[in-house]
């Protein structure tokens, strides 16, 4: 299995293709060779023959590499060269980091993963499983577009891979959109923020709401020598627990919905498929935020009651203003 991150730059005026790859895996998948005479793996790149030859590089030359779609600079030099069977010869090989750094790819994200395998139909089926959301393409196998929808996007590197030419993105803004709409963690994380956000709202909501019948109850504590944190602490001593136990009542809800709900529905965005995590770690950290959230509710609702005055707490005030009938506004 051979990752790939392709980036296009320049070498001396003249157009390159850089490719990020695992070096031993691309050479083996490949069948390349590098030619003896390089300077050792450490900080390694290496040039292919033909394009050794067509540039004039040799180990020791020193090139400057420009970012494809985001502004990069970086300065490499060759410490080797390898010798390869088509159009392969004639690219620019490096470490995977330094093509994330030219490309903008985030880490565990690769334009192409390459699989050698004897069984088309077993690889595709693994990826279902998986969860993967992948594009699967091969000799003598049919386009697969694994839980994802095919590609619509103008990415330069998605055209040029599907059919050879294409135009350079408008602007850095359309591209980082791009690639975030296309990666399944940044839609995941997006979605369960969105969701965060909401829940946070809905348990200040109700809590404001209880607290307002308890407001009072704030005034005769000051008013009796408490300070305020002790009231803090009473109010937190009073909302963790039932925080804690609504938080892991709805985990538990939740985890039995989606046992319930998953053979038969999945959850589709930007076309990637977002399949429930029922870890315990991922259960724990549900129930750790509603109770975080529970408790800076608390905090903030105890705050804006201690500012007030317990004299205006013990005050009797009404609780609307006395209705009318539309004859007594009329006559003043």
């Amino acid at each position: 299995m051979s990752p790939e991150i392709l980036a296009f730059s320049a070498v001396r005026s003249e157009p390159v293709l850089v490719r990020g790859v695992d070096l031993e895996p691309f050479l083996d998948i490949e069948g390349a060779s590098p030619i003896p005479g390089g300077s050792g793996p450490a900080g390694w790149a290496l040039a292919g023959a033909s394009l050794a030859r067509r540039l004039g590089l040799a180990p020791g030359t020193d090139v400057a590499l420009v970012g494809s779609t985001v502004p990069r600079l970086e300065v490499v030099r060759i410490t080797g060269l390898f010798d390869a069977a088509g159009p392969t010869a004639d690219e620019l090989l490096v470490p995977l980091d330094l093509a994330r750094s030219l490309t903008g790819v985030g880490t565990g994200s690769f334009h192409s993963i390459r699989v050698r395998t004897q069984d088309s139909g077993t690889l595709l089926a693994f990826l279902a499983s998986y969860g993967a959301s992948v594009h699967v393409t091969g000799p003598g196998l049919p386009r697969a577009d694994v839980n994802s929808d095919p590609p619509a996007d103008d990415r330069l590197t998605n055209l040029l891979l599907r059919s050879g030419r294409g135009a350079i993105p408008r602007d850095y803004m359309t591209t980082g959109v791009a690639e975030a709409t296309n990666s399944v963690r940044v839609v995941a994380l997006g979605l369960g923020v969105f969701l965060g956000i909401l829940v946070a709202s809905g348990v200040h909501a109700v809590q404001a709401r209880a607290f307002a019948d308890r407001r009072r109850s704030v005034g005769i504590l000051r008013a009796v020598g408490a300070s305020g944190a002790w009231v803090r602490l009473r109010g937190l001593r009073e909302t963790v627990p039932l925080a804690l136990l609504a938080g892991a009542a709805g985990a538990g809800i939740g985890l039995a919905a989606d046992r319930l709900l998953r053979p038969a529905t999945s959850l589709v965005l930007f076309g990637h498929e977002i399949q429930g995590t029922a870890d315990p770690w991922t259960l724990l950290a549900v129930v750790a935020a509603l109770v975080a959230a529970s408790a800076v509710s608390q905090l903030l609702l105890v705050g804006s009651a201690l500012r007030e005055r317990p004299t205006d707490a013990l005050t009797d005030r009404a609780a609307a203003v006395e209705p009318r009938s539309l004859e007594v506004v009329l006559r003043g």
